[in-house]
């Protein structure tokens, strides 16, 4: 399966948007290998069958497809009659081409801070799927070729805004559903233990217990669906704390490093810059207090 990614601070770069209909269903999706260019298809009403380097999909109404720039697709079957679509042509943002490594974008806002390596990652399109919302994307998509017809000398950049917009509901929906399934269902709970925690951090073999499962299996999983370790997850709960207690000027370096457990003021601030990407005293510097 042939995947497309954004990177989460960078934007896909439209060439062309439009809207299509084949009243008699005398067309198909055309045999093509576009060097440069990905294509986003998003079915209204009808059928469309496309192959994209052998595999097969079948798109009906309410559902998109992603098809790969430089990977050969071409169309199968006719055109159901009636069948009509939005189709979007875009390019990758130079930033994406030179950062092919990055991580997949993973967010669990537990931090009034974001952090610098939040936007150091890619974001994954879901290569097929259905839209639980269609009037609502359909509008989206309708204001898109409306501002793809408009003579406006921003134009190309308020297009791959727009488009990134629209891709990100699509991003959405998939990570809801990465939710609901049984492995975020114990890493939500490895969250919650974690937070809630009335001890500063938690050991392996409590969290196992907890759960009643293996903590190398549990450790792994966690890892693979936040992008971060425990003891990591649990250096920035504690960091949050930090950043609280400065902003609240209830205390100092050392007064907060003792306050949550840390074994000395320089291991604290050692991981507090690990984490934020300043120091506690710059960061103390640069902040609002209340």
């Amino acid at each position: 399966m042939h995947t497309i990614h954004i990177n989460s601070y960078s934007l896909p770069l439209v060439r062309e948007i439009g809207f299509m209909h084949d009243k008699k269903g005398i067309y198909r999706h055309p045999d093509r290998k576009m060097e440069k260019i990905n294509v986003f298809v998003f079915v209204i009403r009808g059928s469309i069958h496309v192959f994209e380097d052998g595999t097969e999909y079948r798109l009906t109404q309410g559902s998109y497809l992603f098809l790969k720039k430089d990977i050969s697709h071409w169309g199968g079957d006719f055109y159901e009659p009636g069948t009509s679509w939005f189709y979007i042509h875009f390019y990758n943002s130079p930033e994406t081409e030179k950062n092919e490594e990055d991580t997949e974008f993973v967010y669990f806002p537990k931090s009034s801070l974001i952090y610098e390596d939040t936007y150091e990652t890619k974001l994954c399109l879901p290569k097929c799927g259905r839209i639980s919302s269609p009037e609502f994307f359909v509008t989206k998509l309708k204001n898109l070729v409306t501002l793809y017809e408009t003579p406006h000398p921003l134009r190309p950049i308020q297009l791959s805004l727009s488009t990134y917009q629209l891709f990100t509901v699509i991003y959405s929906g998939y990570i809801e559903e990465q939710n609901n399934s049984k492995n975020h269902v114990v890493i939500n709970q490895m969250i919650e233990m974690l937070t809630n925690s009335e001890r500063e951090k938690l050991t392996g073999e409590e969290i196992a217990d907890s759960l009643g499962m293996n903590y190398a299996y549990l450790s792994t999983l966690f890892k693979k669906h936040t992008g971060k370790s425990v003891k990591r997850y649990q250096n920035e709960i504690l960091i949050e704390k930090a950043v609280e207690m400065f902003r609240k000027n209830a205390g100092n370096v050392t007064e907060v490093s003792d306050a949550l457990g840390f074994s000395n003021p320089f291991y604290f601030s050692r991981v507090f810059k690990k984490i934020t990407g300043v120091s506690p005293t710059t960061y103390i510097s640069e902040s609002y207090k209340y």
